[in-house]
Formats: structure tokens, sequence, C-alpha cells
């Protein structure tokens, strides 16, 4: 049992801060059915546990969720290769980011998934959802970056992302990827193990998604029970030739093909129309929010976005920091006009562990009996009242990762007392390593 003792506990949705209370925890190998999930919270809990292990003070929330990320960007911070300047969106991809998952391989897979689930859970994130790209290294990818999540203790949801951009063939490797990974984990479960990580079937944007290859998505959505994880309307390119060659909107497309459900996810859908917003709303499918990513690719903003009744919040491979991305995001809106505060985007943040509840069948993202011990423990002395009613001006203005004194996932610290648990200093170490290779590789394929 772990003690959280005399901490003041922070809900993001309903926003609520309590008055200084207990939090008990089953740990992953107590507690039976129960084991990795809150045992009970209220007052005096340390007689009733007195062997616990114990935490005091500070504010403890429920762990972040990152709902869009792609970790195979990891390994580019400060990137040292020639780039051809790029005049459009696409030219980006084109010389940047196409070029860079061509260079993967899965050593240096395996560094960049550890290097940025490390980078996440410093940040108090406890799950990840990730979009993958490595076309010289499809079979096994997601297996390979299962194990970096595990190695760290981090929930997941993985997918690749599938694409015609490197032949019929790449796009049916693409999707046997991901049916392969699903079944895996299927599998594990079927022997009564618990899997902190899953699949869905992914997808990388609509416009190198031909028809054949999306009627092959829709089917493996149907025979796998999982939703969608594609870009959609990312570029207003990807919305124009979407029309221009298929005679259809984005979201209509996929939603022709039985691809968005409960389980989808749209990343960014800058550029869909109203009606496409309804589709996802009726569908219940997530629509991804990437306030600095979009804002660095320069790909205008969405107006539409208080129309979703879905929206989550990633960083698109920009880091894991969710309460920066939380900033911006609110920041960003009201630049806009819009008409979302920052206590609509605090929504958006809570909103991620519903996405993971519908894979796993987890209750996550309160601190109460019953839902998952995945928590983050901040040390915050507030110069103002901190209240339910302020909390989202507290994260605009105020708290940040530089908080984070510890974090648990599934009843075990990952980082506790701002030391992690797992091997930071070699993750690091590898990740350098391992970059010095992506870099030349990328020049070799110039």
């Amino acid at each position: 049992m772990i003690l959280f003792e005399g901490v003041r506990v922070i809900s993001w949705a309903p926003p609520a801060v309590s008055e200084p209370m207990d939090v008990a925890v089953y740990s992953r190998n107590e507690g039976g059915g129960k084991a990795g999930t809150i045992a009970e919270t209220g007052s005096g809990l340390a007689s009733k546990h007195p062997l616990a292990r114990r935490a005091s003070g500070g504010y403890l929330s429920p762990g972040l969720v990152c709902a869009h990320t792609h970790l195979y960007s990891a390994l580019a911070r400060g990137l040292m290769v020639d780039i051809a300047p790029s005049k459009d969106f696409v030219q980006q991809l084109e010389h940047l980011w196409w070029r860079l998952d061509r260079a993967i391989d899965l050593p240096i897979l395996a560094a960049s998934g550890l290097a940025g689930c490390a980078e996440a859970a410093a940040c108090g994130v406890t799950s990840l959802v990730d979009h993958h790209a490595g076309p010289e290294a499809i079979d096994g990818s997601l297996s390979v970056l299962r194990r970096s999540f595990e190695e760290v203790g981090m929930r997941g949801l993985l997918c690749y992302e599938t694409t015609d951009r490197n032949g019929i063939e790449g796009a049916r490797a693409g999707i046997a990827e991901n049916v392969r990974f699903a079944r895996e984990i299927d599998a594990l479960r079927g022997t009564g193990a618990r899997a902190s990580v899953n699949g869905c079937i992914g997808a990388h944007a609509g416009f190198t998604v031909g028809a054949e290859t999306l009627e092959a998505l829709g089917e493996a959505v149907r025979t796998t029970g999982r939703g969608i994880h594609v870009h959609l309307g990312e570029d207003k390119y990807d919305a124009v030739d979407s029309r221009r060659l298929h005679g259809a909107d984005l979201v209509a497309r996929f939603d022709a093909a039985g691809c968005l459900g409960p389980k989808s996810i749209v990343g960014h859908g800058v550029w869909l129309t109203e009606p496409e917003v309804e589709i996802l709303n009726e569908r219940g499918t997530f629509l991804a929010h990437n306030a600095r990513s979009n804002m660095n690719n320069a790909v205008g903003y969405n107006a539409l976005l208080h129309r979703a009744k879905n929206v989550v919040l990633g960083t698109d491979g920009m880091g894991a920091d969710m309460l920066e991305e939380f900033r911006f995001a609110s920041f960003r809106h009201r630049e806009s006009g819009g008409p979302w505060w920052p206590d609509d985007f605090l929504r958006c943040l809570d909103r991620g562990n519903r996405l993971m509840e519908r894979y796993s069948g987890v209750a996550q993202g309160r601190v109460e009996a019953g839902f998952a011990a995945d928590l983050a423990l901040w040390d915050y002395d507030p110069p103002t009242p901190l209240a339910g009613g302020n909390i989202a001006g507290h994260l605009a203005f105020g708290l940040s990762s530089r908080s984070l004194r510890s974090v648990m996932v599934g009843g075990e610290f990952i980082i506790e007392d701002r030391r992690p648990r797992f091997d930071a200093e070699g993750i690091a170490a590898a990740a350098r390593e391992q970059a010095t290779r992506l870099w030349k590789r990328m020049e070799e394929r110039s």
C-alpha cells in the first residue's frame, strides 16, 4: 500500500481543489483485481495503513494524457542535417519528416521511444497516444515501441501510419503491422495479463491514402474492433486534394469507409468544414488539437474547434509537456478571437482520459476509489489562493512541469521525489548515440 498523506487533490474536470486529505493506493502486486487502483480517500488513513509507504504534502492530480504525438521525432531536436528550404507544408514533409522517417531502423526507434517516454514522464504525463512512421522498418515496430513504454512504465496507445507514399506494398505492410500488433495485445489480454499498451489502426493523412488503402483500413478497423488514428485537414492542401481527386470531403471519405467511431482519433482538423465536424460529433470521434505544432508549421487555425464535442490535446511530436500545450492552446485560441476560455481547454486536457478508457476499460482521470492510480504529485506554492474556480488560471500562468515531484502509473512510481525509477541517464546517452546514426542516415537519403 502507498499512502499520499495530507495532499490537496486536484480535479481537472470538474475543476476542484480539496482540503488536505489522504489517498491510499494499491500497488501493482496487491489488492487482487483492484491492483494498481486507488483504494480509498479520506482523513486519518495513516492509522488504518501503518505499514504503507508514504508521500506527504503537495498537490495530487490525475496524470496527464498526451492524445497525439510522434515519438519517432524525439531524436530530431537540434537536427544537424542539410535540409532544403520549404515553401509550403507539403515540401516540409518531403524535405524533412519523410526523409527522417525513412532513416529510422529498429535500434533508432527503440532509443526514440525511450527518450520520448522518459521526457513525457518528467512532465507528469502517464499516457501517450503515438502515431508512428518508419517505412524501412515496419514489421515489429509497434512491439519495439511497446517495450520502450513498458521500460519507462507508461501507458500507451500505438499505431503505424499507413500511407501510399511508399507504394501499395508499403501501405499493405503498414496495415499488416497495425493488425498484427492489435492481435498481439488481444492475445496477451486473453491470458489474463494486464496490458498497459494497446493498439489502434494508423493512417498518415487523407492525401496519401488512396481508395484501395482506405478500404483496407476500414476492414482493419472492423476486424480488430479498434478506431483509426489519422491526420485530416492539417493543411489546406489535404482538404483541397480530397475534393479534387475523390469528389468528397476528407471526413466523408473516411466515414464512408467505416473508419470513424468512438475509438477513432482525427489529428489537427484545421481545415475541416462544419459538416465534417458534425460527422465527427455524431460518430463520437476524438479531435486532437496540437496548437504548438500548428503554429510551428504555419498551417492556420481551427476556427471550428469550439464546435467539436470531443477535443483532446496533443503535441504532434513537439515534446510531451501538456501544461505547456494547454497554455499555447488557450493563448492561440484567444488570439484567434475564439469563444473558449482556459476552463474549456482544461476539459480538453481531462478528456484524454476518456479516450484511454475506451481502449482499456479502466476508469482513469479521477483521484477517487476504484480509478487507476495514474497520478502526479506537484510541489506548488501558489502566490494567490488556488481553488476550483481558478485552476485553469493557475495552469495558464503558474503551475508548470518544473513543479513536478513524483509520477505514478498503475500504482507504481516511475518518478519518485524527482528521481526516475528508470535509467534516465542511460536512456539519454543511448538517444544521443542513435540520434547521430539517424542524422547520418538522413544525409544518405538526401
